[in-house]
């Protein structure tokens, strides 16, 4: 496969990084956390120590990992005991970023020759905007694609795969369902929706009732679920060039269908000022919006907006066939890290159910196979639909500079909801938006 650099992107990338770099200077926190050491293991990682007995990795989480005071620190700085206890020699210090910054953190260090020998990184395209700058090591260097797909989920695995390689170890996972008002629905003797139909007939009969319809983040987020429930991939990456498919036959079914939504006014109107998850748990909160799209963290959300909401979660309503959107979290490895080995060792380790108490905090699922879903959520089963879906959760396209894809979604979107264009004219303003963005990425 011929190796596809970023035209445009490149230059712009490496601007934009500087620029992020000078000024959230002070947003990405210094903290550091390491252990002491105890007992050895026979890993690479230890065969690596042995003839260094102060190797030091450093490691680029959020700052949600950072504090030892909170349950997250603390179950993360126990895990690094662990692992260090089990490779003498080597020592894990953190360094903590906040979210909104931590790919564009990284990047600026590592444009320059240096930065973290590991990095998390978000699902939603950050490994492979990284990987398209040749900032990360391709998982080949330490196993095969045969072992990769026997343990994890294929949808966060294929989050992390650029040019046919795969650069990301997936770390945990979650991904898009539906939340409802559950004493509405029974107020109005509405069963809850299991697939396209019977979610129109259901927000049909709510806006009967005066009720408002469906709320979720002002984002491509959710909207995704659809295409692929109809087999559209939006864009297809598994060629030399990404190919737009926004507008075949699956894609434009699936696009008048979320428009429809639209035009039927079943979204409601705080979508058109839900810039942030706040906005959406507001509107499902206060009784604006009868369903919610999102993932496994809204919960919470929700009941902070408000403690009295009696609401369920179920799966995304079907289409041809069933599939949800992916989020979530990777690990990666710096492709200037002077010890690769252990790296891979440590991600693969912070995999492993051996550090699964890492997890345990924020109620964050695994994304190996071999997670036991149900033991995971024994007291919390609410959240059991949305987990049920991992087997057929689907990343995000694969593509450089996802980011921009998201917001030429939302944009035509918005058009069509503050009636600028018909849904045919907004798809065709679509797919050559689309299609514009990828040739200014690939040559």
């Amino acid at each position: 496969m011929g190796k596809k650099l970023l035209r445009l992107g490149i230059s712009s990338a490496v601007l934009a990084a500087v620029l992020a770099g000078c000024g959230n200077s002070g947003s990405a926190d210094s903290a550091t956390s390491s252990a002491a050491t105890s007992a050895p293991s026979e890993t690479s990682a230890t065969q690596e120590a042995s003839s260094n007995t102060n190797t030091e990795l450093t490691v680029m989480v959020t700052n949600d990992w950072i504090d030892p005071a909170t349950p997250a620190g603390e179950a993360m700085a126990e895990a690094i005991e662990l692992f260090e206890s089990q490779n003498p020699g080597v020592t894990v210090t953190l360094q903590g970023a906040a979210s909104t910054d931590i790919k564009e953190s990284f990047q600026t260090a590592a444009l320059a020759g240096g930065g973290a020998d590991i990095i998390t990184t978000d699902n939603s395209g950050h490994a492979i905007d990284l990987a398209a700058m040749g900032l990360l090591v391709p998982l080949e260097n330490f196993t095969t694609d045969e072992e990769l797909i026997q343990k994890y989920q294929p949808g966060p695995l294929d989050s992390g795969k650029f040019q046919g390689k795969y650069y990301s170890l997936p770390w945990y996972m979650n991904c898009c369902g539906m939340y409802y008002n559950a004493d509405r629905l029974d107020e109005l003797g509405i069963a809850v929706p299991t697939d396209w139909q019977s979610l129109q007939d259901a927000l049909k009969q709510v806006k009967d009732a005066g009720y408002g319809g469906i709320i979720t983040y002002q984002s491509a987020y959710a909207f995704y679920a659809f295409f692929y429930q109809n087999g559209c991939k939006v864009i297809d990456t598994s060629g030399e060039k990404p190919a737009v498919t926004v507008n075949d036959a699956a894609g434009t079914e699936a696009w008048n269908y979320i428009c429809s939504l639209i035009e039927n006014d079943y979204l409601v109107e705080s979508f058109k000022e839900a810039t942030s998850w706040d906005k959406a748990y507001e509107s499902f909160g206060n009784g604006d919006a009868t369903f919610l799209f999102g993932g496994d963290w809204c919960a919470s959300g929700i009941q902070k907006a408000n403690p009295d909401l009696n609401f369920g979660i179920a799966c995304m309503p079907q289409g041809k066939e069933q599939a949800t959107v992916l989020g979530g979290w990777t690990w990666n490895i710096n492709a200037n890290s002077k010890h690769p080995e252990i790296a891979y060792d440590f991600i693969t380790f912070m995999c492993s159910e051996q550090a699964d108490p890492v997890l345990a905090p924020g109620g964050r699922h695994s994304a190996r196979l071999d997670w036991d879903i149900q033991k995971a959520l024994e007291g919390n089963e609410t959240l059991l639909p949305l987990a049920e879906q991992f087997s057929y959760t689907m990343a995000r396209p694969a593509i450089i500079n996802e980011k921009a894809i998201d917001k030429i979604i939302v944009n035509a979107l918005l058009e069509v909801e503050y009636g600028q264009q018909t849904p045919d004219e907004a798809l065709a303003e679509l797919t050559q938006n689309l299609q514009d963005n990828i040739d200014s990425n690939y040559n």
